[in-house]
């Protein structure tokens, strides 16, 4: 079913492909169910988009979203091949979104990135379940394998163009399979547990103060926030710890170890 509210463009349960809505003037996307191949949401100033809404997989392939902005929620999504070129991506809520093979150039903002569903998510079912029950409807098919599952499909997706500003890959995305972006304001580290215990090393050495205890603890943090938790590269940028430009003590010194630890760039 299709429909509009307003500049609201909802899709529920259809295959539409090669429609161009760039022309629409839409500034909100729904997609429950929906498969979209070859589509053109071009320029489009997305106020709120629901990419994935409902309990089941909405899938975009070989669409394009280049010069559009969007904020929202991701849902239960997937992309492939799709184009984002000089898009602009932020405040996107995207726990269960897939992409393969995807470009992106632009910006992307304060969005984390995940390989597997986060914390909560099995309680999330639960709760989505009970809520079901007391309405008297069953379980969507296919729901308990999207909200359960184990990993997120996350690769050959091309980053290398983007601006990537306050944005974090989480729970096991594999970024020797994605092409980053390069530059002197970011820190990439492909072994990042080893880069981490190395640059506590180095910390053995210098004064016990208040600034090392303050690295001490963001070092050993990451561990435990992402190492421990399936990430095995991870890649920084200086912007994300600066204040009007200027990184402060702590921050600057957990970079200068942080480079020293990891070597030179692959």
């Amino acid at each position: 079913m299709a429909g509009e509210q307003g500049n609201r463009l909802i899709i529920e349960h259809e295959e539409v492909i090669g429609v161009d809505y760039s022309a629409d003037g839409l500034t909100g996307l729904v997609g429950v169910g929906a498969r979209f191949v070859r589509c053109r949401f071009d320029g489009l100033w997305f106020q709120y988009v629901a990419l994935g809404s409902g309990m089941e997989l909405s899938q975009y392939v070989e669409c394009s979203f280049d010069g559009a902005v969007l904020t929202g929620t991701a849902g239960y999504s997937r992309f492939i091949g799709c184009t984002f070129r000089n898009a602009e991506i932020r405040d996107l809520t995207a726990d269960y979104l897939e992409l393969v093979e995807c470009v992106f150039t632009g910006r992307i903002q304060s969005t984390t990135f995940w390989g597997a569903p986060p914390p909560g998510s099995a309680e999330r079912f639960t709760s989505n379940l009970a809520f079901l029950a007391k309405q008297g409807r069953a379980e969507p098919p296919g729901y308990r394998a999207l909200a359960l599952r184990e990993s997120n499909k996350f690769h050959g997706n091309d980053f290398s163009g983007v601006d990537l500003v306050g944005v974090d890959f989480r729970y096991g995305i594999d970024l020797t399979r994605q092409r980053l972006p390069a530059g002197s304001d970011y820190l990439y580290l492909e072994d990042a547990d080893a880069a981490l215990h190395r640059a506590l090393a180095l910390l053995v050495d210098r004064p016990a103060d208040d600034l090392t205890a303050r690295v001490e603890r963001s070092l050993r943090r990451m561990l435990d926030r992402e190492i421990s938790t399936g990430q095995r590269q991870l890649l920084f940028r200086e912007v994300d710890y600066s204040n009007k430009g200027v990184l402060k003590p702590p921050a600057r010194l957990m970079f200068d170890l942080l480079r020293e630890a990891a070597g030179p760039l692959p």
